[in-house]
């Protein structure tokens, strides 16, 4: 259907704009009329070529742009301000063209009536279910300023966490890809002139020698087939992990491997127990809140878990007994459930164990160069050994010919 702009006011004079879908002109003045808005314009909206529009359609919403807006509008709305006018003063001020848009968007549907929650939920590429469901229990219990505050430092916490694991896995990315690059300069530029001059020579060439020889010409000759394959590798890894049997073995990987699979879990758990201590705080159903929590942990693995836990709780059993079941979740995080849920402060004992898994997690990462560095070295100086005894092998016994022939 075609998108029009509209610019209506309100019985209070107040001018409102936005964009809507309709099957024309006329269909739209009606709805709008139907409302109790007084139309003054509405003309279709005609899409251009512009770079604008084009930077718009690849920008996304990162964590960011959604954490300053959750704030601010909180902090808006706590002060007294009407929602709606909160909402649009917060929107002028926002960076992310694509936010504004869907923002103008939820804003329109908010003074046709609609709740916050309903509204959010039509644009789940920006606001996933752990948002609208905290956004919809704020809407219930009438605390929407104290949720928007919570849900801000959550998302926060949670980029912080994702912002630390991919700062702990950069040095190693950087150190393999130096590596890679320096194994394929020597291969195509290096190696085949030492092969000429040990072929010049006639000299029996050791066997480290024949390898990196076998692997260069291989190199030189079929490197567009070997290109080929790597890129229909790496799709095809992408594809298979988007399986359900590729992710649910992907993310056990993840998690039983060495350094970082410790790591990943206590990650992982951090996140689980933040989302559902402030859930559970915000006053949403344990069951309900256990069902959020699980599907966005980001992992498949403790997910099938979490759905586990619940399905017992559900059958008549206390939180901590199905986790003690597991050896996912760690033994400290299974006391303090149990004490919060004997002493009715499961929320609290929640976010203490999300606090404390953060804290381990920021004491591994800070800890990691030691435990890598070593690795990284001990494989770089094999490779740099067995490099040295390929190409000077051969120089040996060229010296000892040499030397033979005088």
């Amino acid at each position: 259907m075609p998108q029009f702009a509209y610019r209506v006011r309100n019985y209070e004079g107040e001018l409102i704009t936005g964009q809507a879908e309709a099957q024309d002109k006329g269909a739209l003045q009606r709805n709008l009329e139907g409302q109790g808005f007084i139309p003054i314009s509405v003309t279709e909206v005609r899409e251009a070529f512009e770079i604008g529009k084009l930077k718009a359609f690849f920008e996304t919403v990162t964590p960011q742009d959604l954490i300053i807006f959750t704030r601010q509008l909180g902090t808006m709305y706590r002060a007294g301000i009407p929602f709606v006018r909160s909402v649009k003063a917060v929107n002028e001020q926002t960076a992310s063209e694509t936010l504004k848009k869907v923002m103008e968007t939820v804003r329109a549907d908010v003074e046709r009536g609609e709740t916050f929650a309903n509204a959010l939920s039509r644009h789940p590429k920006v606001f996933d279910e752990l948002y609208v469901s905290m956004v919809e229990a704020g809407e219930a219990g009438g605390v929407l300023d104290e949720i928007l505050e919570r849900l801000s430092t959550l998302l926060e916490k949670d980029a912080e966490i994702k912002s630390k694991i991919k700062s702990a896995t950069l040095y190693p990315k950087i150190v393999v890809g130096a590596l890679i690059a320096a194994v394929a300069i020597l291969v195509t530029f290096v190696i085949p002139k030492f092969a000429t001059l040990y072929g010049n020579f006639k000299v029996a060439l050791p066997l480290p020698t024949r390898i990196l020889v076998f692997i260069s010409v291989f190199f030189s000759k079929y490197w567009y087939i070997m290109a080929v394959i790597a890129i229909a590798a790496v799709f095809s890894f992408r594809f298979f992990i988007k399986t359900g049997i590729g992710r649910a073995w992907w993310d056990r990987i993840r998690l039983k491997f060495p350094i970082f699979g410790p790591l990943s879990l206590k990650a992982s758990m951090s996140r689980f127990t933040m989302i559902l201590g402030t859930l559970v705080k915000s006053g949403i159903p344990i069951l309900l809140a256990l069902e959020i929590s699980g599907r966005a942990v980001g992992n498949v693995i403790i997910t099938s878990e979490v759905e586990r836990v619940r399905n017992e709780i559900r059958g008549g059993r206390s939180i901590a007994a199905p986790m003690e079941e597991s050896s996912l979740f760690p033994p400290m995080m299974i006391q303090l459930v149990s004490v919060g849920e004997e002493t009715g402060k499961l929320d609290e004992m929640l976010l203490r164990v999300a606090d404390h898994l953060s804290t381990e997690v920021d004491y591994t990462i800070r800890n990691m160069s030691t435990l890598l560095e070593p690795m990284l070295l001990s494989v770089i100086f094999g490779m740099v050994l067995f490099l040295a005894l390929a190409l000077f092998l051969p120089m040996w016994d060229m010296v000892k010919l040499v030397q033979g022939g005088r």
